[in-house]
């Protein structure tokens, strides 16, 4: 006992000195951690560089769980960029208003918005940045086009040289916009009953603000599969593609924000200075199919259904076919556009919108090959949902390429004969099988749009 009390001090002691260290540890940790932070931002603030941020229709000011979900999926190459938010209204009344501020339609929502983005660009470079990012969701996507357009007629050439635009879900994209779609950039011609350019009655939507530039200003656009607001289909006629673009402005076009982070978006391809990145999307007019039996009957009607869809975008549906091209490494396939509602060529390679129309260009043996692959996948897809459910192992791919062999052999001849086609047009690039089966619809659909006109142009004329 009298060992143990006269060690006891020597206890306490040690137990001061372990408390002593571990406070220490903390507060250096801490003040560690304090300096590392107020290093990066004194680096963002050396980079001299600004990413001004936009939310989209019904918030005109993100926060900062927005702006941090943006930056992690769309502005990695700008990610040492100082993050700025720029107040926009936002509004689409009578649907969208904020209580806080007067009422404004799309048309003056937007309107507003370009002043505001206009403003903030000029003093972004005021302030000293060096460089600047833009990025626009959904109606900022569209400020940002009329921002882009407007600089591009009056800025001098060096100043855009150091600007760059990120837009999501962007309405005026040139690749299927539903602003883009339908435009009447001059009324209905000369007998225009309203001096100003149309709009949708009622709702005040501007349909002449032109398409998102594809020069001038480095872009990345990304565009969910089936968003009705930004992939709108080039064939109006294919009424169920109609339906389920209508259903995705609802189901797909809210998302862009709160996407997971392991979210992979599909290259489409580069159209002047502008990069196009697809986001893959479940069809809106089936995603109600969910859990195990869902997932079955989704997999039993998808794949044709979507080849059908996709059709009135200008895409033939075959994923797999191409023509043999020269390369470093002597001669390789060049495969079709990622499969989903694009406008490609014979080669796959992706098409600026070319306007509305019906019945889109197509390789009829791609359509054909299209229709051979979904129906194995038609097959394929439910067996292997119930041998998941039944923990066994998919079925064998040996089998699966079995079906597809005549999908396979169908690709080679096509293969062969646009090689043909190809080389015996080398010299005549219009009669070419790219500039032949481009998407570009056999009927113009014009005449309806331009009917259609003329009845916004009335309803105009009235003030709606």
């Amino acid at each position: 006992m009298s060992e143990l009390r006269l060690r006891s001090p020597g206890y306490v002691v040690l137990a001061m000195i372990c408390a002593a260290v571990i406070v220490l540890t903390s507060t250096m940790t801490s003040v560690f951690m304090s300096g590392m932070k107020a290093i990066i931002a004194e680096a963002k603030l050396l980079a001299n560089d600004v990413a001004l941020i936009m939310g989209g229709t019904g918030n005109p000011i993100p926060d900062q769980e927005y702006v941090g979900d943006v930056e992690s999926l769309y502005l990695g190459q700008f990610s040492n960029y100082t993050p700025e938010v720029v107040h926009t209204p936002e509004q689409f009344c009578p649907i969208v208003c904020n209580p806080a501020e007067p009422d404004l339609t799309f048309g003056q929502s937007v309107d507003q918005g370009v002043g505001d983005l206009n403003n903030a660009i000029d003093a972004a470079f005021q302030g000293g940045a060096t460089n600047v990012a833009v990025l626009g969701y959904s109606q900022s996507a569209t400020v940002a086009t009329v921002e882009m357009n407007n600089l591009l007629n009056s800025a001098p050439p060096g100043e855009l040289s150091h600007l760059n635009f990120v837009l999501l879900g962007d309405p005026n994209s040139p690749i299927g916009g539903i602003l883009d779609r339908f435009q009447f950039p001059d009324g209905v011609g000369a007998f225009s009953l309203s001096p100003e350019p149309q709009h949708v009655p009622f709702l005040d939507i501007p349909l002449s603000l032109g398409t998102t530039p594809t020069t001038g200003i480095p872009t990345d656009i990304y565009t969910a599969e089936y968003d009705g607001w930004a992939n709108f289909p080039e064939d109006p006629s294919n009424i169920l593609a109609d339906i389920n673009a209508l259903i995705g402005i609802q189901t797909v076009h809210p998302t862009y924000p709160e996407l997971p982070p392991e979210t992979t978006f599909i290259n489409l391809g580069t159209i002047g200075e502008t990069h196009f990145y697809d986001i893959p999307e479940k069809l809106p007019i089936l995603s109600w199919m969910t859990g195990p039996a869902g997932q079955f009957f989704y997999d039993a009607f998808a794949p044709s259904t979507s080849l059908g869809i996709d059709w009135s975008y200008g895409n033939p549906g075959d994923p797999g076919a191409g023509i043999p091209v020269e390369g470093p490494g002597g001669m390789t396939i060049e495969p079709i556009g990622a499969a989903g509602p694009w406008t490609v060529d014979a080669t796959g390679q992706l098409v600026e919108s070319i306007g509305s129309g019906f019945v889109p260009q197509m390789d009829p043996l791609q359509m054909l090959a299209g229709m051979e692959y979904a129906g194995v996948q038609t097959l394929v897809g439910p067996i292997d949902d119930l041998l998941k459910d039944a923990g066994q192992s998919p079925l064998p791919t040996s089998f699966v390429d079995s079906l597809l062999s005549g999908y396979d052999s169908l690709n080679q001849l096509d293969a062969s004969l646009l090689t043909e086609w190809t080389t015996l047009t080398a010299s005549i690039p219009s009669l070419a099988p790219d500039a032949i089966f481009s998407g570009e619809p056999l009927i113009s659909a014009q005449p309806l749009i331009d009917l259609v006109g003329y009845g916004f142009d009335a309803f105009n004329f009235f003030g709606a």
